[in-house]
């Protein structure tokens, strides 16, 4: 009898998907995603244009990959806080929003490019951005159902609250907004919104 060996290894295919996206990275990071051509990505993957369309349609789709990485760096962020269980859910949400604006104003002051490739690429194709605040939104979800489960909040509608909560910080995932305050002057805020929200949520 015939018997398949499978492997972890990854295939060819993947690593060179790998490399170019990380060269794509770095370039966007230096030279922003604007002014970044295919024929400068091929160049610093040691590759011919025409053999870097083998890999990808074109810069938007090489864009839209790497756009979607920075995204789920972000959900995993808010998902690796709300699972924590062992902590109180109003613990959770509060450290939620912090998380979300110490992330945003991060990679504001640091990777500016980088934000304005996923600004290009969320304008340019808006089922990702619908599909992070999908994800986003089940989380707080998530969290919003356990707190009532343990008896912390009392919450009517569950969908439409995660919708507010979601509302209430967006000032405080916007790179765009990042500009307005110092980060001390955020935080203080965001920790006011979060109190404004609990004194809601929570079981009396």
């Amino acid at each position: 009898m015939n018997t398949r060996t499978y492997s972890n290894t990854p295939s060819p295919t993947c690593d060179v998907r790998a490399r170019i996206l990380t060269a794509a990275g770095e370039r966007f990071a230096q030279f922003g995603y604007n002014k970044t051509t295919m024929a400068e990505i091929a160049k610093d993957c040691d590759m011919s244009a025409a053999n870097l369309y083998r890999f990808f349609k074109n810069k938007l789709d090489i864009g839209s990959n790497l756009a979607c990485a920075c995204l789920d760096t972000k959900l995993l962020l808010i998902k690796n806080v709300v699972q924590q269980t062992q902590q109180p859910a109003a613990e959770r949400l509060h450290n939620v929003v912090l998380q979300i604006l110490s992330h945003t104003h991060n990679e504001w002051a640091n990777n500016p490019r980088i934000n304005e490739m996923v600004t290009a690429i969320c304008d340019a194709r808006l089922e990702i951005v619908n599909q992070y605040e999908l994800n986003r939104h089940n989380l707080i979800i998530e969290l919003l159902e356990d707190g009532v489960r343990r008896d912390e909040f009392s919450i009517p509608d569950v969908q439409d609250t995660a919708e507010a909560i979601t509302t209430a910080i967006t000032l405080f995932s916007v790179p765009l907004f990042m500009s307005l305050h110092n980060l001390e002057t955020f935080e203080k805020r965001a920790k006011s919104v979060v109190q404004l929200m609990l004194s809601g949520l929570e079981k009396r």
